[in-house]
């Protein structure tokens, strides 16, 4: 597929894609503000909804609640019931225990007339008698004294027929006075009624809910419907207690919370009989599942409709737009000079006669610029042979007088070493059968070159930096030597002191550069630009003919791009560049 570029047009692909997902946007904007009213809606409705059944559950609580307060002023008036606080110890026992058990019948007949099960409890402390419908309960002075709670429902736990269980209890005393009470009580009712009274109620207020509804105070251990998960009920105990810290008196309200990444809606209203409150959670994804359920069959179809819509726009591709692709790439690759590049790939439409037209006409031309190319291959090949003869013979003689005055010396090993480097330098610039080779080659045939030169002059250093990968480059032979050659011969002659020469080599981001820098006595700017002037010269001075050949062999070798780069180096002297560019000859 052919790479987008700056501002190019766009293709029919992207147009029809564009196009596709402009019709879809607006429909999906439209149902998601549609979705969101409508669940805000049901979110409010919910909350009003629920918030009444609370209240509805919290007024029987408060209403049953209530009525037996006010039957504990019924039996504190009863005549059976006052005349029990007169009864005397001295009186016959069965006068007494027939008293007791008139009272206790008329708690019964009380206890009954009411929907939750209870207990009725007559004290009088003056008599020390006491008639109870709770017979496992021993009440005296002590008893009351200790659990006195006359103000509110006291939650505790109580000994009944049914066991020990948690109950609300409560007390009247006669004479009806303020509770800061200067007199002694002439007699106690406690009423006590079981909190699984609440527990069924409830179960009741469950059922058909999804919600997790408890009375809860906060400090004591929450009344739950049975069935309820304690760890979560006492998880949202404590979300609530959080509520609560917010709100200095929150009697009724509602608030969204997160617990355990899942949204609930929580409502909660006050009993003002009982101090409890009655909570109830319902988690906001089991109340909104119809209408997530809608949103994703919604969603569903949408990505049906766009799979649809892009099956058809890659139809229109693969027979429109590819082909067209094809097209556009072949003729940039002719552009390029890849002549010989063909499309295989034929559509089964109206665009293969295209594709049959231009293969055929990049044949005719690949064919014409075959003949041209070989003719212009030989020539070069031809002038390269005769630039490289010039390069090979410039310094032989002057070895010579180097070897004879080490010979009258006696200096064996020197001359031995010695002409081992000039035997490897000449091996492989005489060596005319390989036209090309690599740089780890040609950097071995520089350090022959200044080996030879440092063993005739001390005052010559050298060092070399190449990067890794370029010593696997393939180039023309003899192409660093003369730069090497031209540092040592023009850089050294008047330089005092000690002449040092770096190489190093490294890779750009379009090609290599390889340079060498020396610390000799360099050239002025003017003469700098004088050189590069003779380097694209057809014929220049000898001083610069090994320069201005190694620059037009980088150019017939990798292209019009590369070439040499001249400029002051870092060292002080000269710094001489092979620039090349990637994509050449």
């Amino acid at each position: 597929m052919i790479p987008f570029r700056r501002g190019a047009k766009l293709n029919i692909f992207s147009k029809s894609m564009i196009l596709i997902v402009l019709m879809l946007v607006p429909i999906f904007m439209m149902y998601n503000s549609s979705n969101k009213t409508s669940t805000d809606v049901v979110e409010q409705e919910l909350l009003q909804v629920n918030m009444n059944r609370i209240r509805f559950f919290v007024e029987q609580m408060n209403v049953e609640a209530d009525r037996l307060w006010r039957a504990a002023f019924v039996i504190a008036t009863d005549p059976d019931a006052v005349q029990l606080q007169f009864r005397s110890s001295a009186e016959p026992t069965y006068s007494i225990l027939e008293s007791k058990r008139l009272l206790l019948q008329k708690l019964d007949m009380q206890s009954t007339t009411f929907e939750w099960d209870n207990d009725f409890t007559v004290y009088s402390p003056l008599s020390n008698l006491a008639v109870s419908t709770n017979s496992k309960q021993q009440y005296d002075l002590t008893y009351f004294t200790d659990h006195l709670s006359q103000e509110r429902w006291d939650y505790r736990r109580v000994f009944t027929e049914r066991g020990v269980e948690r109950a609300f209890v409560r007390h009247l005393i006669t004479p009806f006075e303020s509770p800061n009470r200067t007199t002694e009580p002439n007699m106690f009712v406690e009423v006590t009624f079981s909190s699984e009274n609440l527990v069924n109620m409830l179960d009741r207020f469950m059922q058909g809910s999804v919600g997790q509804p408890f009375l809860y105070r906060p400090g004591t251990e929450p009344i739950m419907p049975h069935g309820a998960d304690p760890k979560l009920v006492e998880a949202m105990a404590g979300q609530f207690n959080r509520i609560q810290a917010s709100d200095s008196e929150p009697a009724d309200g509602s608030v969204k919370l997160t617990y355990r990444n899942e949204p609930y809606l929580v409502n909660y209203v006050l009993s003002s009989t009982l101090g409890w409150y009655m909570v109830d959670f319902q988690p906001m994804k089991k109340v909104l599942e119809p209408i997530a359920h809608s949103k994703r069959k919604f969603y569903e179809a949408g990505l049906l409709l766009l799979a649809l819509g892009v099956a058809m726009a890659a139809l229109l591709y693969r027979n429109v737009q590819k082909p067209i692709y094809d097209l556009i790439g072949a003729v940039r690759m002719l552009r390029r000079g890849e002549y010989g590049h063909r499309i295989k790939r034929w559509p089964n439409n109206e665009f293969s006669y295209l594709i049959e037209q231009f293969n055929l006409m990049s044949n005719d031309i690949q064919t014409l610029i075959d003949k041209v190319y070989t003719e212009q291959l030989r020539a070069k090949e031809s002038s390269l042979k005769h630039l490289q003869a010039q390069i090979n013979p410039h310094f032989l003689y002057n070895n010579f007088a180097y070897i004879q005055s080490m010979a009258q010396l006696d200096r064996t090993k020197a001359i031995v070493a010695f002409t081992q480097h000039l035997s490897q330098y000449y091996r492989y610039t005489t060596r005319t059968e390989q036209q090309l080779t690599s740089l780890a080659d040609e950097m071995e045939l520089i350090r022959n070159y200044l080996e030879i030169h440092r063993m005739q002059s001390e005052r010559l250093q050298y060092e070399e930096y190449m990067e890794e990968p370029l010593m696997k480059l393939l180039m023309p032979r003899l192409l660093l030597q003369p730069l090497v050659e031209n540092a040592v011969v023009h850089g050294m002659e008047s330089k005092k002191g000690e002449f040092h020469v770096l190489i190093s080599g490294y890779q750009t981001d379009d090609g290599y550069e390889i340079a060498v820098d020396d610390n000799g006595i360099g050239m002025t700017d003017e003469q700098m630009a004088q050189l590069r002037i003779r380097l694209n010269e057809l014929v220049s001075e000898n001083r610069s003919l090994g320069l201005r050949n190694v620059h037009q062999r980088l150019k017939h070798f990798f292209g019009e791009a590369s070439g040499l780069s001249i400029e002051r180096s870092f060292m002080g002297g000269l710094k001489v560049t092979l620039v090349i560019k990637e994509g050449g000859d």
